[in-house]
């Protein structure tokens, strides 16, 4: 990304018109987005606000049906998918507002999150960040905060999200190293300052990322369990679609760790992968060995090495 045509793109813009920009990352998710859209339009903030579709070039008539159920909303149809961060990049620079609320497809609004996520930001001069609470789509708890990715904290976030399947009692603030962004609150003065999303993440990691970049420049990041929506996690895939995602998880995570970690960590994350993957590559066929071949090409490559 050219990060400093957006910095001085958002700098110069006039006074601001909104006070919250709503922006929303769509590819092929017809039916999600406008689940998504009628339920925010149905608990909708007082405060002044718009909505920003970006649509990563989807093939589904998404842009179609946006344009013509929400004329209400701004739709910015892409030629290609970008992924999720530089896709809600591509929707600030194209935002007014001075509160940016970045929220997935395919999440339900059960009730206006947006003014009391924004209210606590005035509140917390120094916080950069709020997520709510994520709920499953039957209304279990849905972890979705935790501590910066480690080889340690990647195992105890994995522990949480399999045994915590109640919603807290203790709905107070905490403050948190990361918060999911599914749904999150940012303040435009902290995205500005540290830049923006970070391209290379196409999906996967980029909130964490995100999240230590504001905490390095001085912002906190906090997790608000007193306001929910429903979050289903993308829906049903196909099998081609699920493996290219895992795959992007892994580079997304090689990626983390070459950029935030230390080279002790880095090589043991790598060490893992290969031996993990070494056993699919020989003994799996089809999907999952092509899977394997390009986890294990990207932990042998320079990629995952610090520059």
């Amino acid at each position: 990304m050219n990060y400093l045509r957006m910095m001085v793109y958002m700098e110069n813009k006039p006074e601001n018109t909104s006070v919250v920009s709503i922006v929303i990352i769509n590819h092929n998710g017809k039916n999600q987005i406008e689940e998504c859209l009628r339920s925010f339009f149905a608990h909708t903030p007082g405060d002044p606000f718009e909505v920003i579709v970006v649509d990563n070039d989807s093939k589904d008539g998404s842009v179609e049906l946006l344009k013509s159920k929400f004329p209400q909303i701004r739709v910015l149809a892409q030629k290609k998918n970008y992924g999720f961060g530089k896709g809600n990049n591509i929707g600030v620079s194209e935002s007014s507002g001075n509160f940016l609320f970045f929220v997935n497809n395919d999440t339900i609004f059960k009730e206006d999150i947006v003014t009391p996520l924004i209210q606590f930001l005035k509140e917390n001069p120094s916080c950069g960040a709020v997520g709510p609470l994520l709920l499953n789509s039957d209304l279990t708890y849905q972890h979705s905060y935790g501590k910066f990715p480690s080889l340690m904290n990647e195992l105890r976030t994995k522990r949480d999200t399999a045994l915590f399947k109640n919603i807290p009692k203790d709905r107070s603030p905490r403050q948190v190293d990361w918060i999911s962004f599914a749904a999150v609150m940012i303040r435009r003065s902290a995205f500005v300052k540290v830049n923006g999303f970070d391209e290379r993440y196409f999906i996967y990691f980029e909130d964490a990322d995100l999240c230590f970049r504001l905490q390095n420049a001085g912002y906190q990041s906090f997790y608000c369990a007193e306001y929910s929506l429903i979050h289903r996690c993308g829906g049903s895939r196909s099998q081609r679609v699920t493996n290219m995602i895992r795959t992007e998880y892994r580079r997304s995570q090689l990626l983390f760790y070459a950029s935030h970690r230390s080279w002790f960590e880095l090589s043991a994350l790598r060490f893992y992968l290969l031996l993990r993957f070494s056993y699919s590559f020989l003994c799996t066929r089809g999907e999952e060995h092509h899977r394997a071949r390009s986890v294990i090409s990207m932990a042998l490559s320079s990629y995952a090495n610090r520059s």
